[in-house]
C-alpha cells in the first residue's frame, strides 16, 4: 500500500486529538511551550507529502501524456460484439430468379444489340351479346378476326364460354402459324366483362397455349369504367 493511501488514516486520529485538546485543556501563558510528538508527526507527514508531489511532477514532466489524436487513432477492442445470424438461417441468394430483373436484363440486351422482336397484339372484346377476338401486327394490320357468330354459334350462345374458348383456340392456331414464319412477342388487350374474357385466359393456361404463352409480355385491361356521365341506354329486352 502506498504512502498516499496511508496518510488520511494516520492524520485523522492526530487531528481528532488536537481538536479535543483545544477544548479540554487550556495551557497557561506562564507555562513554557514544549514540543509535542503530534507536531513532530505532522511535520514529518507534510514533508512526505511534499516529496511525493514533487516526485509525481518530475515523472509527469519526463513522460508526456498522449494527445487526443493518438488516443482516437488507437483501435477500440470490443470484447462483446453483437451476435451474428448463422449462415443457414435464411437464404442469402433466392433460388428462383426475379422475373422483373430478368425482363430488364433482356430489354437492355435487346437495346444494345438492336434485335428487338416485333410486338403483335391480340384484342378480346367480350360483350353481353358476342365475343370478338382479333390478332394483328404491330402497326394494326389485322391477320385474323374470329367471333362467336363466325364459328356457328347462334343468338345468346355467341357470348357464352364455349364460343369464347373456340375463338381463343382459333387465334392461338393462327399465332403458331405466324411464329413459324417470324419470331415475335405479343400482348393481350381485354375489353368487357363477358364470358369470352375468362375463356381466353383459360386457353392460355392449358396445353393449347404452351407455344405462345412464353412470348406473352403484357396483359392490359382496357375496359372503360363509367364514373358519372350521361344517362345510360335503355335496358335491352329479349
Amino acid at each position: 500500500m502506498s504512502l498516499l493511501r496511508l496518510l488520511p488514516a494516520i492524520r485523522a486520529p492526530v487531528a481528532r486529538r488536537a481538536c479535543a485538546a483545544a477544548f479540554y485543556s487550556t495551557p497557561s501563558a506562564s507555562a513554557p511551550a514544549t514540543p509535542r510528538s503530534d507536531d513532530a508527526l505532522s511535520q514529518f507527514l507534510d514533508g512526505a507529502i511534499e516529496d511525493t508531489a514533487h516526485s509525481q511532477q518530475s515523472s509527469s514532466a519526463s513522460t508526456p501524456s498522449p494527445s487526443a489524436s493518438a488516443i482516437a487513432s488507437q483501435p477500440v477492442q470490443n470484447d462483446d460484439p453483437p451476435p451474428t445470424a448463422p449462415s443457414d438461417s435464411f437464404p442469402r441468394k433466392p433460388t428462383t430468379p426475379n422475373p422483373i430483373k430478368l425482363a430488364e436484363k433482356e430489354k437492355s440486351r435487346q437495346d444494345k444489340t438492336g434485335e428487338r422482336a416485333p410486338m403483335y397484339v391480340v384484342s378480346v372484346k367480350a360483350t353481353r351479346n358476342n365475343t370478338i377476338v382479333t390478332f394483328a401486327r404491330p402497326r394494326g394490320n389485322q391477320l385474323v378476326t374470329l367471333t362467336g357468330g363466325k364459328l356457328g354459334f347462334k343468338k345468346s350462345n355467341r357470348n357464352g364460354y364455349e364460343a369464347g374458348y373456340q375463338c381463343a383456340v382459333g387465334i392461338i392456331g393462327a399465332m403458331e402459324k405466324e411464329l413459324e414464319r417470324v419470331e415475335f412477342d405479343w400482348e393481350l388487350y381485354l375489353n368487357g366483362f363477358g364470358q369470352g374474357r375468362d375463356a381466353m385466359l383459360t386457353a392460355l393456361t392449358t396445353a393449347v397455349g404452351e407455344q405462345v404463352k412464353p412470348k406473352l409480355k403484357r396483359i392490359t385491361d382496357r375496359t372503360p369504367l363509367k364514373i358519372g356521365g350521361t344517362r345510360g341506354q335503355k335496358t335491352r329486352r329479349v
